[in-house]
């Protein structure tokens, strides 16, 4: 390759730098997530919303990018609405949220500059709207979505309901929870939110930086979190803990009194039980001693003498022995089988005396 041929392509690739270098000054490229706005001299003079390549003039125009995405705000601690009060007198804190987006880059630029001030700025309508629409309902409304009719496990049971709890089923209140006959919801306190921010944030006024739009535009504001404030509930924990244990103590008294009552009635019917069988009892065994002495005096009718001589045997045998000294008259009760005896052996004695 000659000299004069090496020298051009050297001078073609300084060309090629030199219009590289330069072409960043002319030349400005716009991506798809990105919006871009042209300064002249600090001043915006157009806007452009499509990403492609887009030239500019040297040192007299700049470019300020902006993103085209959605932008989330919200939802942390540090953005919690506190001591917010309700309709109904209800201190609560909820933690707020909002997606938003640029919408125009030119007003962006000349009435908020920055995303931060474009993000204070959504929070200050956000919160407004949310005090000012919130303060207007009960709690109720804020927490339900529907007016639908609520059941409340009951706190006292019947057997069947005892047995219901055994097998897995808790049993619900056929009346419906205390509330309201009509609940707004929460989804259409919410629509109002919504539109509120929405009615500020469009707001143009000469006497707030001059008027004209903001660039930004709200694409939803919702409720991440909603409580009480700490006093406040532990207030109505303790309150809500008092009344259970207040009607626990008085199921639990209930249910002594029916305790003590149906012992009292299985103790009376077990002494009734118990007395009449004591009774049933008598009349057997007063039966069955009046058989006993009618049998034992039809038998001492029938065999009487024999049953006495037995028993005047059986006590001479007992009192009479080989050294038994009795000092008796001949009339004695105790002696008269002997009489008996002398009597039954004199007719034998004569009819055993030899004939003469």
């Amino acid at each position: 390759m000659s000299r004069k041929a090496i020298s051009t392509a050297i001078k073609s690739f300084a060309a090629l730098g030199i219009l590289a270098l330069l072409a960043q000054f002319v030349i400005f490229v716009v991506d798809q997530r990105e919006l871009a706005v042209v300064l002249r001299f600090g001043r915006p003079v157009r806007s452009v919303t499509e990403p492609g390549l887009y030239f500019k003039t040297p040192f007299i125009e700049s470019v300020r990018y902006l993103p085209s995405t959605l932008q989330f705000w919200g939802d942390t601690t540090s953005e919690t609405l506190r001591d917010l009060p309700t309709k109904d007198n209800k201190k609560i804190e909820l933690v707020p949220w909002a997606v938003w987006r640029v919408n125009d880059p030119i007003s962006f630029v000349q009435r908020l500059r920055t995303m931060d001030n474009a993000e204070q700025r959504v929070a200050q309508f956000v919160r407004g709207a949310m005090r000012d629409v919130i303060t207007q309902y009960d709690l109720e409304d804020l927490v339900r979505s529907t007016n639908r009719e609520m059941k409340v496990a009951q706190l006292e049971w019947d057997e069947d309901d005892a047995r219901s709890a055994a097998d897995g089923v808790i049993p619900m209140a056929d009346s419906p929870a205390p509330g309201k006959s009509h609940v707004l919801g929460r989804q259409s306190i919410l629509k109002k939110i919504n539109e509120d921010a929405h009615r500020r944030l469009a707001t143009t006024t000469a006497e707030e930086e001059g008027g004209g739009a903001r660039g930004i535009e709200l694409i939803d504001v919702g409720i991440s979190h909603i409580d009480f404030v700490a006093a406040v509930q532990r207030t109505t924990f303790d309150r809500w803990i008092s009344e259970r244990n207040a009607i626990s103590t008085r199921n639990v008294k209930e249910g002594e009194q029916a305790k003590q009552e149906i012992l009292n009635k299985t103790n009376a019917e077990i002494e009734r039980i118990h007395g009449e069988g004591q009774r049933k009892a008598s009349e057997l065994r007063g039966r069955a001693d009046a058989e006993v002495i009618k049998k034992y005096a039809d038998a001492i009718d029938s065999v009487g003498e024999f049953y006495t001589f037995v028993r005047t045997l059986e006590a001479y045998e007992k009192a009479i022995s080989e050294n038994t000294e009795m000092i008796l008259t001949t009339d004695n009760d105790f002696l008269r089988q002997f009489q008996h005896f002398n009597n039954a052996l004199e007719p034998a004695s004569s009819s055993l005396a030899p004939s003469r």
